[in-house]
């Protein structure tokens, strides 16, 4: 039996999505540490969470992230639309937005191109590798990977990021529980739009009686459609079938006319979407971000955006606690919870502007007064979501 690879690193970043490149990133630009990138996959497979704001370019700035290399993987937002709280839609062009327009992007190519540029700026992208197991031992942590071809492998890492999304596979080994506010559930499916020039680049929003759709348009000519609703209605309506998933789209108003003339899509594909924050984001040196450590209803846009924020945030504990402080950690608990319960608040205000279904089940849930996060009940699945808050660069 070939013996186990054992190599150390003083800051392992486990999980290679926007949060994970960013923190390392972070490190790789602004410290000497040596940093170890871990990403279970290829970035060959889909990625939902399409879109972001123009509010991603100064993090992308900071973090040394020239966007001109994701051209050919982005159209412009133009506009958004909503059909919220009334039938009509109305529309928001991005010109009139203090911040300009955002992006529709191939959301594989953008989390492949930020891992890519980790690499570039020294640290160690280990793709195709999945942690197995992780134990604290002597003052540093020790990873089992595996990537099912060579045999395990061993990083000793005096601190670990956990930025491995909802499932929070770290944090939940090193003790944190998930708590979760709800049960809702993004059905996706994907659009060839070769045949239509119509679609134009907005964002479209539309609420119906079980929950609401998302639709936009992607690069090389095509579209997400998505219905986000409870779990619960899914299994309830067959709607992981596709007659069901069809029928549903043709039902609503304004994303069937956008999709007119085009073929159905298939059968959708179901991702968990609950918001939900950990019970603990850090402990002795390992500290959550991203996803892992909260992640939002898709309607408040804060996925992307809040991934690459929390990274660097995650990337300034795990310096500071290489240069022998814990002051950013012993904090980060608090904002966290304190973030989610400022989501929590406004996410309620804004489902509570839709009042034309208030009496069917899904939004009769999101009417209801609910506690504060404190109060969500915490859960220990193997679940796996969409996207998420904001800890801004700090000067």
């Amino acid at each position: 039996m070939a013996a186990r690879r054992c190599e150390t690193t003083d800051v392992a970043i486990v999980g290679g999505g926007p949060a994970g490149a960013a923190a390392a990133l972070t490190l790789a630009r602004y410290t000497a540490h040596r940093v170890t990138l871990i990403e279970a996959s290829d970035y060959a497979g889909v990625r939902i969470g399409e879109t972001v704001s123009a509010g991603i370019v100064p993090l992308l700035d900071y973090l040394g992230v020239d966007s001109a290399c994701l051209q050919p993987e982005r159209l412009v937002a133009t506009a958004s639309a909503a059909a919220w709280g009334t039938p009509e839609l109305v529309v928001h062009d991005a010109i009139f937005s203090a911040r300009g327009a955002g992006w529709h992007l191939n959301r594989a190519a953008f989390d492949a191109a930020l891992a890519g540029a980790a690499a570039e700026g020294g640290a160690t992208l280990l793709s195709g590798m999945r942690m197995r197991r992780a134990h604290f031992d002597d003052g540093v942590w020790h990873l089992l990977l595996d990537d099912g071809v060579l045999g395990a492998r061993e990083i000793v890492a005096d601190q670990v990021i956990d930025a491995t999304g909802r499932r929070a596979r770290f944090a939940r080994a090193a003790g944190a529980q998930r708590r979760v506010l709800d049960h809702l559930v993004g059905l996706v499916a994907y659009m060839d739009l070769s045949e239509n020039d119509a679609l134009g680049c907005s964002t479209l929003v539309e609420a119906t009686d079980d929950g609401w759709w998302y639709s936009a348009p992607l690069p090389h000519a095509r579209a997400a459609v998505a219905f986000m609703t409870d779990g619960d209605i899914v299994r309830q309506r067959e709607l992981l079938r596709a007659p069901a998933f069809a029928a549903l789209l043709r039902a609503t108003q304004h994303t069937a006319a956008r999709f007119a003339g085009l073929p159905l899509p298939g059968a959708p594909r179901a991702y968990p979407a609950e918001s939900q924050y950990l019970s603990i984001c850090s402990g002795p040196g390992w500290v959550a971000a991203g996803d892992a450590a909260a992640s939002f209803d898709p309607l408040s846009s804060l996925g992307i955006g809040h991934a690459i924020a929390s990274g660097i945030h995650a990337a300034r504990i795990a310096d500071e606690r290489m240069r022998g402080s814990d002051a950013l950690a012993r904090s980060y608990n608090a904002d966290v919870a304190r973030n989610f319960a400022s989501f929590a608040a406004a996410q309620r205000s804004l489902y509570g502007l839709e009042q034309r279904f208030r009496e069917r089940p899904f939004w009769a849930r999101r009417h209801r007064e609910q506690g504060l996060p404190a109060a969500a009940f915490p859960i220990d699945d193997e679940h796996e979501t969409l996207d998420a808050s904001a800890f801004p660069p700090t000067t």
